[in-house]
C-alpha cells in the first residue's frame, strides 16, 4: 500500500508540473512597439514624446497607464524623469532649460525611452539622436508678390553654420488637416524662397497661419515656425436669416412644396378609401331593402 501511495503521489506531482509548464507555454506575452519622437515648436520649446502600442489583428492599439523612463546620453545614459502613458499610449516630456542637455563633439543629443515590462508585456525601448537647429521664416511682399523665405542654422564646434540640402515643408492649416503649399530645399547658405498663392481663403479678416516645418527629419526631428498675418482672402461664413437650406431652421421652399404634395397624396388616398367604404355600406343597405322590400 505504501508503494502504491508513493507511486500515486509521484504521478500526481509529475502531472501538476507538466500542466503548469503547458499553461505557461500557452500564455503569450505582448510585444510592444516603443516610438520616441522629438519636437521643437515655434516658441523653441523642446519636447520628447514616447508612444507605446501593440499590434492586434493588424491594428495598432495603445497601452495606457504604463510607466516610461526617459534618459539622456548614449552609452552612459542618465535618467531624466519617468511618466505614465495616457489613453492614447502617449507620454510627453518638455526639455526645460533646467534640464542638462549633453551633446557630443558633433553637437548631437542622444535620448532614449524605456518600458521595463511586466508579467504580460515585454520590455522595450527606443533611441534617437538629434541635432539642434534654428529655423527662421520671413514673410515679405515684393512687388505685390507674397514671398516666404526660410533659413536654418546649426552649431558645429560652437560655431553657427547654415544647413544645406535639407527639405522644409510649407503648410497652411485647414479645417481637418494641414494644406501643403510647397516643399523647399535649402541652398548652401541655408536659405530657400517660394511664392505664396494669392487665392487662399482666410477668416473673416483675411488672416492665415503659415507653417514652415522640418517634418520627422532624421537629424533634426520635427521643428516648426508659424506666423499669422493677412495674406488670405476675406471670407464671411455667416448665414443670412432669410437663407433657406437643409442645415437652417427654415427649410427650402422646394422641400416644403414637395413634402406637401406627397402628404396630400397619401391623405387623399386614405380619404378616398374611407369614402369608398361608406358608399359600399350604403349601397349594400339599399340593395338589401330592395330585395326584402323593407
Amino acid at each position: 500500500m505504501k508503494k502504491l501511495s508513493i507511486f500515486a503521489i509521484l504521478i500526481l506531482s509529475l502531472l501538476s508540473v507538466f500542466s503548469v509548464r503547458l499553461f505557461s507555454q500557452g500564455l503569450t506575452k505582448i510585444s510592444p512597439s516603443v516610438q520616441l519622437q522629438y519636437f521643437k515648436n515655434t516658441d523653441d520649446q523642446r519636447i520628447l514624446q514616447t508612444t507605446l502600442t501593440y499590434s492586434k489583428n493588424r491594428m495598432e492599439l495603445p497601452l495606457s497607464g504604463m510607466e516610461i523612463s526617459f534618459y539622456s546620453g548614449g552609452e552612459q545614459k542618465k535618467l531624466i524623469t519617468t511618466g505614465v502613458t495616457d489613453n492614447k499610449g502617449v507620454v510627453r516630456l518638455e526639455l526645460k532649460s533646467d534640464i542638462e542637455l549633453k551633446s557630443d563633439k558633433d553637437g548631437m543629443w542622444s535620448y532614449s525611452s524605456e518600458y521595463k515590462g511586466n508579467d504580460t508585456i515585454d520590455a522595450g525601448k527606443s533611441e534617437i539622436t538629434i541635432k539642434d537647429v534654428r529655423l527662421e521664416m520671413a514673410l515679405t511682399v515684393i512687388d505685390t508678390i507674397k514671398t516666404i523665405t526660410v533659413k536654418a542654422f546649426t552649431k558645429v564646434n560652437g560655431t553657427e553654420k547654415p544647413v544645406s540640402g535639407e527639405a522644409v515643408k510649407i503648410y497652411v492649416p485647414r479645417m481637418f488637416s494641414l494644406l501643403p503649399i510647397g516643399e523647399l530645399t535649402l541652398d548652401e547658405s541655408g536659405t530657400a524662397t517660394t511664392e505664396f498663392p494669392s487665392d487662399l481663403p482666410g477668416n473673416k479678416d483675411g488672416n492665415l497661419t503659415i507653417i514652415a516645418k522640418f517634418e520627422e527629419n532624421p537629424t533634426f526631428g520635427t521643428v516648426e515656425k508659424r506666423e499669422t498675418l493677412k495674406w488670405g482672402l476675406t471670407t464671411d461664413y455667416s448665414i443670412p436669416s432669410t437663407h433657406r437650406a437643409l442645415w437652417t431652421k427654415t427649410a427650402p421652399k422646394w422641400m416644403i412644396y414637395t413634402l406637401s404634395i406627397l402628404l396630400a397624396g397619401v391623405w387623399g388616398h386614405y380619404l378616398f378609401a374611407i369614402i369608398s367604404l361608406i358608399r359600399i355600406r350604403i349601397e349594400a343597405k339599399r340593395k338589401a331593402r330592395e330585395e326584402y322590400k323593407i
